[in-house]
């Protein structure tokens, strides 16, 4: 007679343990169920919920030491996780060990997150050898894990002789200007990463050199982000010098690195022989009003430019109506973002004349820049006939009641805005009035953000009533703030009877 002992679970029905695992999450099925016996993993495998996991989210799950090796174990013989979340988890360069030895055999990982970790430049140099072997993963986050220039080194040669990676992030990464120049040598070699992120990188004002290199001779990339790196004003001529001869970039972004006003001058000129980009981001620049001259007289010549953001530039009065006046003969131009640059009402005429020329602007952010309800005025006066413009944000201008009694009359005739953020402008319960009076005729406007207006008890039920007949606004944002408790109550008992989805932050 045998004394094998036969567990029980070998003789449940599988639809009894489908019903146990529709009570347990899909992370604690993937991590605690998983080779646990061959039956188990029989049945999870025919599970539907299971068979639908592709994205797993293990972020702030504290994954460290025995608790990476079972996932690691459970990793090697899956065929269906694509996206695997690790950031925020305190993995160490031996928990990435683990984890890069699994990845070098995993077929399916396309995309791994382990940003803000402790994996540093020991635990860097596991990655690359996985990035020399591994052939599948096409995103790579190492945001935040202290690796410094000779954990670039490491990464860098496995670039090198990696074929797929086509995302790399490294924000607030030390790799010093030494890391970016190992980089730039692997990018004269790598021909298949399209996206590469930068920020904080300690570079200390150098690196624009290497960024010009990078530009000059790689002809893959696609996507290129280098913001709060401090560029010298020579770096900036290396950028620019790389720029124009570059035919594969799309977007730049080289935001908040101080750069003056003749290095926006060098990247601009840059784009008389760049016949690629179509988006450059430069936000935290210092313009000038002849700087601004020189840009808007590219602007009109310009052809293949489609987004521009000159955020927080320092850009004056002067400076903007040169601007505007261009966007008169510009005819690609599709987002233009000049917020925080506090110019006032006076350039707002020049860009509602512009408003009547232009056929091709459907974004304009204008936050922070003081219109007030003059400026409201001259705007809302041209958006009535133009039918083009999509979306508007006018965050922090001040435009008060009888801005906001402009802004509604342009609403009843505009046929083309979606999305308006008119939030934080001193609207109150009466410009709340005009606004929703206006909802009531609008059929065209589907995102409203209307937070830190004061509007009371008496404007959310105003802007209830017209959301009741209102069947086109799909998403009203306000804040908490605006309201009494009574008034937050209402609105949240009123938003089940609501199309649109309300929200409002506390």
């Amino acid at each position: 007679m045998s004394d094998k002992v036969i567990s029980p679970f070998l003789s449940l029905p599988v639809e009894l343990v489908y019903r146990v695992l529709d009570h347990l999450k899909l992370i604690t099925i993937f991590a605690s169920c998983r080779n646990v016996c061959t039956r188990l993993d029989t049945i999870i495998d025919t599970y539907q919920r299971y068979q639908t996991l592709t994205k797993l989210n293990f972020s702030r799950q504290t994954f460290n030491g025995q608790k990476m090796q079972r996932l690691c174990y459970t990793l090697q013989n899956n065929t269906i996780i694509t996206e695997l979340d690790l950031s925020r988890n305190i993995i160490d360069c031996h928990s990435a060990q683990y984890l890069a030895a699994v990845l070098q055999t995993n077929h399916t990982v396309t995309i791994l997150n382990l940003s803000q970790n402790h994996i540093e430049s020991r635990g860097a140099q596991y990655i690359a050898n996985m990035l020399r072997i591994n052939q599948t993963l096409t995103e790579l986050q190492l945001s935040e894990n202290n690796i410094n220039s000779n954990g670039m080194q490491y990464l860098a040669e496995a670039l090198q002789d990696n074929k797929s990676l086509l995302r790399l992030s490294l924000l607030y990464t030390p790799i010093g200007e030494r890391g970016l120049e190992y980089l730039a040598n692997a990018l004269k070699i790598n021909k298949t990463l399209r996206e590469l992120e930068l920020s904080h990188n300690g570079l200390g004002g150098g690196g624009g050199q290497h960024i010009g290199n990078i530009l000059r001779y790689n002809n893959t990339l696609t996507e290129l982000s280098s913001m709060n790196n401090p560029i010298h004003p020579n770096g900036v001529k290396y950028i620019a010098d790389g720029l124009a001869v570059n035919n594969t970039l799309v977007t730049l972004n080289l935001g908040y690195n101080d750069i003056d006003c003749q290095g926006v001058i060098c990247l601009v000129k840059a784009l008389e022989k760049n016949h690629t980009l179509t988006t450059l981001i430069i936000p935290g620049t210092g313009i000038d009003a002849d700087g601004a001259q020189y840009v808007a007289d590219a602007l009109q010549n310009n052809n293949g430019l489609k987004i521009l953001n000159l955020e927080k530039s320092g850009l004056e009065t002067d400076g903007v109506q040169y601007l505007c006046n261009a966007l008169q003969y510009n005819h690609t131009l599709t987002t233009l973002n000049i917020g925080v640059n506090r110019f006032g009402p006076d350039p707002m005429q020049n860009l509602a004349n512009a408003l009547i020329y232009n056929t091709t602007l459907t974004t304009i952010s204008l936050v922070l820049n003081w219109i007030g309800p003059t400026g409201a005025q001259y705007l809302a006066k041209a958006i009535e006939t133009n039918s083009t413009l999509t979306t508007l944000i006018l965050t922090l201008n001040g435009i008060g009641v009888e801005g906001a009694k402009h802004i509604a009359n342009t609403l009843v005739h505009n046929k083309s805005l979606t999305t308006l953020d008119i939030a934080s402008n001193k609207i109150e319960t009466e410009g709340t009035r005009y606004i929703a009076n206006a909802l009531l005729n609008n059929k065209t406007l589907k995102t409203l953000s209307f937070g830190n207006n004061d509007i009371g008890l008496e404007g959310a039920k105003c802007l209830v009533n017209a959301l009741l007949s209102n069947e086109t606004l799909a998403m009203l944002k306000f804040s908490e703030k605006d309201t009494s408790a009574e008034g937050s109550q209402y609105l949240e008992d009123m938003s089940l009877y609501l199309t649109a989805n309300v929200t409002w932050s506390k």
